[in-house]
């Protein structure tokens, strides 16, 4: 199979060439036309390694509370040029976390010819209840060892990453306790002091959730002098990974500029944060204990009790945070892809199957038009989703 663009993204450059595919791989990113037919011509339409979104919470009609839930939502993401995802739990019981993992395991049996479910994000449930964001207060508790062992058990190797609040007593022994069962630590959710940073990663913390949102912002020292807080501290740090939710709704466009400044090409990993609802119309929406979110203007926001109209978690689809950063943020495009892809799969240990369009990986792609459409979707080097007006191409 021959895919030409006049705009392919590798890890180096923005090329007019095409790639050769064959028994589900790459087999040649060439500059140039391909000199026989057929070939599969996208024209101007951005072909960029498939996206992978390390948090989402659902998507469509979808949650993952079941395996239908979880086969739903990895049946839906190609529609968006997503080819591997994380399922997200946060503000579950002990019981709902171990049927994650459980659901997650079966669903990934029954997701062949769709997108993949790389493994599971449990966000939290040992999260600052200072910074707890939208979470139900009740799902919140004090970090307990022994209940992070259980989900180390009985999730095993589909546990990708777990976030909490590391300044909670006990947070350096749940990072070592991660790490020594290959699970990445991450912090979110957090007041702690920016000094204490060095201490978490020293102990092994790696990665950071959605940079900016549930973040304490930096303070004065003293009347016009800005103290270097928690944020600053994480941006400075190179060992972190910092996700962002890139619908600019989150975060304003010149902070992700900032951010990218800052953090380069390799640490900046842009995901959805989405909810139950993203892709579907405008309306009112319900978590699963029966709150209530209003998804309208590109938004999710909380409707009734103290925090109604902050944002409750995005509506965004990777497809749309490829052309926010590279429209919206002025990205450029190898940069973009990397965070909408190529870092993800480092974080997972991914990188040598998939995430970048080279030889020998995996043939995951997505076509995306200017406008942010996805016109089709290529896992293993089969077109496993293809828009309408593109179907007589493929």
């Amino acid at each position: 199979m021959i895919i030409r663009s006049e705009r392919i993204v590798t890890p180096t450059k923005v090329m007019d060439g095409h790639l050769r595919v064959e028994s589900g791989r790459i087999a040649e990113v060439c500059e140039g036309r391909f000199r026989d037919n057929p070939q599969q011509d996208f024209g101007q339409a951005w072909v960029l390694p498939g996206f992978i979104d390390l948090h989402m919470h659902g998507l469509g009609p979808y949650e993952p509370l079941d395996v239908a839930g979880l086969v739903g939502m990895a049946g839906m993401q190609p529609r968006f040029g997503t080819v591997a995802f994380l399922p997200t739990g946060a503000a579950m019981s002990v019981a709902q976390i171990i049927d994650l993992g459980k659901h997650a395991r079966q669903a990934q049996k029954e997701c062949a010819g769709i997108a993949k479910i790389a493994g599971v994000h449990l966000e939290g449930p040992f999260i600052n209840p200072q910074s707890s964001g939208a979470m139900d207060g009740s799902t919140r508790r004090p970090i307990d060892l022994d209940e992070a062992r259980l989900y180390i058990d009985a999730i095993g190797d589909l546990l990708k990453i777990m976030t909490f609040s590391p300044e909670l007593p006990g947070g350096i022994e749940l990072i070592r306790l991660l790490r020594q069962n290959g699970v990445v630590a991450s912090l979110g959710h957090s007041i702690a002091a920016g000094e204490s940073l060095a201490s978490y990663v020293e102990a092994g913390l790696q990665h950071v959730v959605h940079l900016f949102n549930a973040f304490q912002p930096s303070g004065l020292k003293e009347p016009g002098v800005l103290r270097a807080g928690l944020l600053e501290h994480i941006l400075l740090n190179d060992a972190l990974t910092c996700e962002v939710i890139c619908d600019l709704q989150h975060v304003a466009p010149e902070i992700v500029q900032l951010a990218a400044r800052v953090l380069g090409p390799d640490r900046l990993i842009a995901i959805t944060d989405s909810l139950p609802g993203a892709g579907q119309p405008d309306g009112v929406y319900a978590f699963p204990n029966g709150g209530q979110y209003q998804i309208s203007g590109g938004a999710a926001r909380l409707q009734g009790g103290p925090f109604a109209g902050c944002l409750a978690g995005s509506v965004l689809t990777m497809n749309k945070a490829f052309v926010n950063l590279i429209h919206g943020c002025r990205i450029d495009p190898v940069w973009a892809a990397k965070y909408t892809a190529s870092n993800a799969a480092k974080v997972l240990g991914r990188e040598k199957q998939t995430g970048t369009l080279e030889t020998d990986k995996c043939a995951d792609i997505a076509v995306i038009d200017d406008t942010g459409q996805c016109l089709a979707t290529c896992i293993d080097g089969a077109w496993v989703y293809r828009c309408q007006t593109e179907e007589k191409t493929l």
